[in-house]
Parts: C-alpha cells; sequence; structure tokens
C-alpha cells in the first residue's frame, strides 16, 4: 500500500507541474523506454523496452487507473522481474510494458481521463458509441467520447500499436476472475496456455456480455480484433491483490509458445 501512496503522490506532483505549463522530461531521453506522448494533465505515457526478439509483446496495466491500481502494482512487478532476469526471457522476444495507461487516472483515483471519457471505450472498433457502459454497468452519456479516438492517450496507444505492431497484447484490469482471449495462435493456442497456467476462468467464445453482465463498445480489445491483433484481457479476481505469481506462470507460458 505503501508503493501506491508514494506512486499517487508522484503522480499529482507531475500533474502539478504540468497544470502550471510546465512538461515532465520525455522519456526517450532514458535508455529503455519511451515516452509515446502525454496524458491530457501533462503526465508521459510511458512503455519501457526489454529484451531485442523479433517477437514483441505490449502489456499494459492502469488503463482504469487508481480504482485498478492493483493493476499498475501487477505490471511494475512484471516489469521488475524481467528487467532483474534477462535470462528468463527467451532470446526471440521483446516485451513492450506500460504499467500506467491513464497516469491521470492514477493520481486522481479516477477510472476515466481528465475530460470523463472511459480509456477503455473511446477505441474506433466498429461497434464504438459516444454512449455506453462503465466498468460498473452504468450507461453514461458521453463515455465513449464525442468521436472515435477523440482523446490523445487512445490515440497515443494506437499509434504506438499500429508502429510496433506487437505478435500478443496483454492487458490487466480488476476485478472479475476470468480473461478473454483470441483462440488458435500459430504456435499453440495462447489463451488457454495463459488459462491452464495462470487458472483464471476462460469462457467460451462469445462469453464476453455474459461474463460481465452488460454490453461493452469501444474497447481496445474490439479494435485489437478488427485490426487483426492477437490479444489477451485479464481481469484478475482481487481489486487490490496484483496476483502476481499465477499470472507470471500465465505469461511464461505464453512466451514458451510464442518462442516456439
Amino acid at each position: 500500500m505503501g508503493l501506491r501512496i508514494q506512486r499517487r503522490t508522484a503522480l499529482k506532483a507531475l500533474l502539478g507541474l504540468a497544470s502550471f505549463g510546465l512538461q515532465p522530461p520525455r522519456a526517450s531521453a532514458r535508455p529503455g523506454w519511451t515516452s509515446i506522448g502525454f496524458s491530457q494533465g501533462g503526465l508521459p505515457l510511458v512503455v519501457h523496452h526489454l529484451g531485442s526478439g523479433p517477437t514483441n509483446l505490449l502489456i499494459l496495466g492502469g488503463q482504469h487507473g487508481g480504482p485498478e491500481s492493483n493493476t499498475i502494482d501487477l505490471v511494475e512487478q512484471l516489469l521488475a522481474y524481467f528487467s532483474d532476469r534477462p535470462s528468463a526471457l527467451p532470446s526471440s522476444i521483446s516485451l513492450d510494458i506500460m504499467p500506467v495507461a491513464n497516469p491521470d487516472g492514477a493520481a486522481t483515483d479516477s477510472r476515466q481521463f481528465l475530460s470523463g471519457v472511459d480509456p477503455n471505450r473511446n477505441w474506433g472498433s466498429s461497434d464504438w458509441m459516444p454512449d455506453t457502459f462503465d466498468s460498473n454497468g452504468h450507461f453514461v452519456v458521453g463515455l465513449g467520447g464525442p468521436v472515435p479516438f477523440s482523446e490523445q492517450e487512445t490515440r497515443a496507444l494506437r499509434d504506438w500499436a499500429l508502429q510496433s505492431r506487437p505478435a500478443l497484447i496483454v492487458n490487466f484490469h480488476s476485478a472479475g476472475g476470468f480473461m478473454f482471449g483470441a483462440r488458435g495462435g500459430r504456435n499453440g493456442d495462447l489463451s488457454e496456455a495463459y488459462a491452464d497456467a495462470s487458472g483464471y476462468y476462460l469462457p467460451v467464445s462469445g462469453g464476453g456480455t455474459r461474463m460481465l453482465g452488460y454490453r461493452t463498445s469501444g474497447t481496445m480489445a474490439s479494435w485489437q480484433r478488427d485490426r487483426g491483433f492477437q490479444g489477451i484481457f485479464v481481469e484478475l479476481t482481487s481489486p487490490s491483490d496484483p496476483e502476481f505469481d499465477r499470472n507470471l506462470a500465465g505469461l511464461q507460458a505464453v512466451l514458451g509458445l510464442l518462442a516456439i
């Protein structure tokens, strides 16, 4: 809990700098990480890079900010694990790791961007809608934004994905205790491998609305499918525990298949 308070304090400090027109230093000035853009509050959108293999994975946490801060904890722990153990990453694999996809939401303890738009309802998928359901099943006017990709954070992440073309995107949320994913990968079923190793429930195809209890629209996962990206979406079981061990096991199972 102390680390979360320290992180939130640091983010609020940076957010305060941004409010005075001052910009934090670009992450690209530091080896091993890149600022792919800035939040509406002026915070850098940081992607860390590990490994140099041709098969790239993008791992995301914190898309829904402070209320899902355990996903930030998880991705930071994964970053530390693979940073400290280079040999744990197959030579054919490279990782792009983004612990905080919504830094303003992490700083203000909000699920949304500063504009009030939901980070996971603003993607230009075929099912995007301006008015849609939030993560608590409430229908909210304007939650999807005025148009797809209206928010600078969504555009920055989209552009990075299109530029880097990851073989797999792993996106962590909480809390539901299940996962979704593309099935039938070239080197084996990545979603089933993750589910078997981690113990998360993987519903049959088309079970999303039944599991969530409401209809989603304009999600990153829907946009990924439209664009032909492989993806795994994990809902942690706990709203507070990062569940590191089981997700490390799932990720290692996937890496084993991708490295074949």
